[in-house]
């Protein structure tokens, strides 16, 4: 039988299931109950109980114990099982110590024992009703916040004793990963960590989380492999929920265009846009390192000089779109020439130049000579033909990087004089002259 009170407002978002098998103690107890609760359910039995709790879902469970077809005590153990949270007041004539045991075995809130105390019944259904409200207005508290996380685009997980316990619709999203299924030390996530120089890579999988707790700043970039397959960059932050216990917010934050963004823009700054060679100021920070590097290990490394003979004529003749085309077809000869480790730059206007590491001046020489030799022979389009000088110059210990410049220009300079299309060093007669 169900009771409403529409006019209730007491415990307004409390339901109540009471059972019990004497009909004059159930109507005298429901005419208390209706004062202070909108619906109420009633049963005869505990079969009768277990169907309505079943239905209707009431919060507060008022039960006898004694009773024909499923006493209150097995009618609680089969709602136990669906429910752990109910709160639940059990009424009996019995005090026997087996009773209790069981009881609290069943996890029963409160005793109320026959004949009800009107007063003693009226605290406990006060202190079972505040308790649900609690629990009510709790759970309306998480699914609010559960609804601003699953609004969010970040990827929100919590971290607690080492183990992944609630996350996110975005983090469900791109993991493939399901609420309710354990989430042991946060392993499964570490399996999506890509392995990149660039960002944050786990000494060791299984301790990732511990790892990241461990920075002082609790913050890093990393890189996830999302379970298409496709791979995104987050800046991931980590919170303290409680710092009296274990358990720690984590948010990621999609930077992944960012980051390319400003990989393209490093890109831009360091390259020159027409001939996709490093421009004049990134040939010049490489140089100074491998001058650094080459006095620490004496190992030796080479400049070459280059400038496209009569480039002027070209632009004149043909115009600049087809001086840019020359540009790019000598940049393209040279990269395609050149060791992975050798550094290739637009020095400026038709020159380049190459630096090349652990290389002599023989080395250096041979290797302009192969570049002159390319370029000589190459038919370019319209044009047909073409030359360029070279200059040479090894780096020796105790040189400055002014002085290397200085003389790999001057031998460029010697092989213009010397009627262009050669390749020249600084000789003892040469600085005689």
């Amino acid at each position: 039988m169900v009771f409403t009170n529409p006019n209730t407002h007491a415990f307004k978002d409390v339901k109540v299931l009471y059972v019990e098998d004497d009909l004059f103690s159930r109507e005298k107890l429901v005419r208390i109950l209706q004062r202070r609760f909108p619906y109420i359910y009633t049963a005869a039995d505990g079969e009768e109980g277990f169907e309505l709790f079943k239905k209707h879902k009431p919060e507060l469970i008022i039960a006898d114990i004694k009773m024909n077809q499923m006493s209150g005590l097995d009618m609680i153990e089969k709602i136990r099982e669906i429910n752990d949270q109910v709160q639940v007041i059990v009424t009996t004539a019995h005090d026997d110590s087996e009773f209790f045991i069981h009881s609290i075995e069943y996890n029963v809130n409160h005793f109320i024992l026959k004949p009800i105390e009107l007063d003693r019944f009226l605290i406990a259904l006060q202190k079972s009703a505040q308790q649900i409200q609690l629990e009510l207005e709790l759970n309306k508290q998480k699914k609010f916040t559960r609804a601003i996380l699953d609004f969010q685009d970040h990827l929100i997980f919590v971290v607690e004793n080492d183990q992944i316990v609630e996350f996110n619709s975005a983090f469900s999203k791109f993991t493939g990963m399901e609420k309710g299924v354990p989430l042991h030390k946060g392993n499964e996530l570490s399996q999506l960590i890509v392995d990149d120089i660039n960002y944050f890579k786990p000494e060791d999988q299984t301790n990732w989380i511990a790892e990241i707790l461990a920075r002082p700043e609790k913050q890093t970039k990393i890189r996830l492999r999302r379970i298409d397959g496709n791979t995104f960059i987050f800046f991931m932050k980590v919170t303290n929920i409680n710092q009296f216990e274990s358990q720690f917010l984590f948010v990621c934050t999609d930077i992944t265009e960012l980051e390319e963004e400003s990989k393209r823009n490093k890109h831009l700054a360091m390259m020159d846009s027409l001939t996709n060679s490093y421009n004049r100021l990134k040939f010049d920070e490489i140089l100074t390192s491998e001058i650094r590097r080459s006095e620490r290990y004496h190992h030796p490394f080479s400049l070459i000089m280059m400038d496209i003979d009569h480039f002027k004529k070209v632009n004149d003749c043909f115009g600049h779109q087809i001086g840019d085309e020359v540009l790019c077809t000598i940049s393209t000869i040279v990269q395609q020439r050149i060791r992975e480790s050798d550094i290739f730059a637009r020095w400026g206007g038709e020159e380049f130049i190459i630096l090349a590491p652990e290389t002599t001046l023989e080395g250096a020489i041979e290797l302009a000579e192969s570049i002159r030799l390319l370029i000589n022979s190459f038919s370019f389009q319209k044009i047909n033909h073409l030359t360029c000088s070279f200059g040479v110059a090894e780096f020796n210990t105790g040189k400055s990087k002014r002085e290397l410049f200085s003389e790999v220009d001057r031998a460029l300079y010697h092989s213009k004089n010397q009627g262009k299309n050669c390749v020249s060093i600084i000789t003892e007669e040469i600085l005689r002259r």
